[in-house]
């Protein structure tokens, strides 16, 4: 009669090297995936919810087209985000004097005007670039820094991002806020009302 298993510690260790050899094909996939766009990578979901709730999952509007001609940039952008559904698109130049590859401001909407988000974006050559850009815009925010900290993608930190409000340390639903990040070469500002700005900048992927 033939041995159903002749070499139990042989079969064990080439299991571990199975083991082992995967999740090293898992790890470089994460690496390879997370920074498959150009110059930014999708962010971490791992950040604190957002304190005030969002009225609805889903957007009542339906995002607008992109353009024809459309950059990686603007195609990388979510059509949604929570009940945010992408609107207009302009090409802009509110940074021009930093000198940036692309810029544009993009407006979020719920069907709420006065809940809308308005997005600048920008991208530049490298991530120095960006980073002197997000320094500057930093240093020129005033009001009450209500969350700050680092923007990280497949456990690497690829930026940093704030969020400050108008007034005093306990805004409400309405109080005017913006968010500023930074991802590798890519900077994004915010602005709205907090609530809309909280969940509209944690649901933001990129």
């Amino acid at each position: 009669m033939s041995d159903l298993n002749p070499n139990p510690s042989q079969q064990s260790s080439t299991g571990r090297n199975v083991v082992v050899a995967v999740a090293a094909i898992a790890t470089i996939l994460a690496l390879v995936s997370a920074f498959a766009w150009p110059g930014w990578a999708v962010r971490s979901s791992n950040q604190p919810a957002p304190s005030a709730s969002v009225q609805s999952a889903t957007p009542s509007v339906s995002a607008s087209s992109l353009p024809a001609n459309a950059s990686a940039l603007l195609n990388a952008l979510p059509n949604t985000v929570g009940e945010f559904a992408r609107q207009g698109i302009t090409s802009t130049q509110n940074w021009a004097g930093n000198g940036p590859i692309e810029e544009y401001t993009v407006v979020y909407s719920n069907g709420d005007s006065s809940r809308d988000i308005t997005l600048v974006l920008a991208q530049w050559e490298s991530s120095d670039d960006a980073t002197n850009t997000y320094t500057e815009l930093r240093n020129a925010l005033s009001g009450e820094v209500q969350a700050h900290g680092n923007i990280k993608a497949a456990n690497t930190t690829t930026g940093k991002y704030v969020v400050v409000t108008d007034g005093d340390g306990d805004p409400t639903d309405s109080t005017q806020a913006e968010a500023l990040w930074r991802n590798d070469t890519v900077v994004f500002q915010a602005s709205g009302a907090y609530a809309s700005v909280q969940a509209f900048y944690l649901g933001f992927p990129m």
